[in-house]
């Protein structure tokens, strides 16, 4: 591996309810950055992250486990920590280290008990924080329900970059900062970019129009220069949303 700065390492916590998929996301971020060969499975014992001998016996994480994948010149370290409220001191020990906190969802469910007690945590120690409504593949996904669910936890502004879609039968995702929408196949890797459709531009440019006011709102310097344009480009939105470490 090659030698970083520490500009370009990044400390990021996956917390989240018992079975929102944390393991299995870390997995799959180390499989596609081409870190592992094989894609291992909670079920199957065989994750990179749960491998201690208890982890097997009871089917899910015990300990914060460090990760790390590279992506951009960045190395980013990755802390999967349990979900079961039983172990919340891993958890809240791995938060007070983050510059990043990525609070995973099951999308069927959207916040849960477990969700609620980790974000007093989040908020205590004023991390910033994405939200990943996860398994959007599910036939009981209810990705609305659970983005309101994100709103009525943390307030109004939480706001979509991302949302899915179905496109002739393959998974799709809207990304708002970007305008594009990404079209993934089966067997995973590299998705395809496309123009968003065009049933969908109201409501993508309606989400972007959102995300800008509000990147504006926490920042007096584009809120001027949203006011004198009238809107932001991607590298003025993105470093609007980076978070203050």
């Amino acid at each position: 591996m090659k030698i970083y700065d520490d500009k370009h390492i990044k400390n990021v916590v996956f917390v989240g309810a018992h079975n929102s998929g944390k393991t299995t996301l870390a997995e799959t971020m180390l499989f596609e950055a081409g870190l592992i060969n094989r894609r291992g499975t909670v079920e199957a014992k065989n994750t990179t992250s749960d491998y201690h001998e208890i982890e097997h016996e009871k089917g899910n994480s015990v300990h914060a486990t460090p990760l790390h994948t590279e992506w951009r010149n960045y190395k980013i370290n990755i802390l999967d920590t349990p979900g079961l409220d039983d172990f919340i001191g891993e958890v809240i020990s791995s938060i007070r280290v983050a510059d990043t906190v990525v609070t995973v969802l099951n999308g069927q469910y959207g916040v849960e008990v477990g969700t609620e007690i980790i974000w007093n945590y989040i908020d205590k120690y004023h991390k910033p924080t994405l939200f990943v409504i996860n398994q959007i593949d599910h036939p009981n996904v209810k990705f609305e329900e659970s983005f309101n669910s994100i709103k009525n936890l943390v307030g109004n502004n939480a706001v979509k970059i991302q949302y899915p879609l179905k496109v002739d039968g393959a998974q799709c995702i809207v990304d708002v900062l970007k305008m594009k929408m990404y079209k993934f196949s089966e067997e995973g890797g590299k998705p395809e970019k496309l123009k968003i459709p065009k049933d969908q531009k109201e409501t993508a440019d309606n989400l972007h129009n959102e995300l800008v006011e509000k990147a504006a709102e926490n920042d007096e310097e584009l809120m001027e220069l949203f006011f004198e344009k009238g809107s932001l480009n991607e590298d003025e939105l993105r470093n609007a949303l980076k978070p203050e470490c």
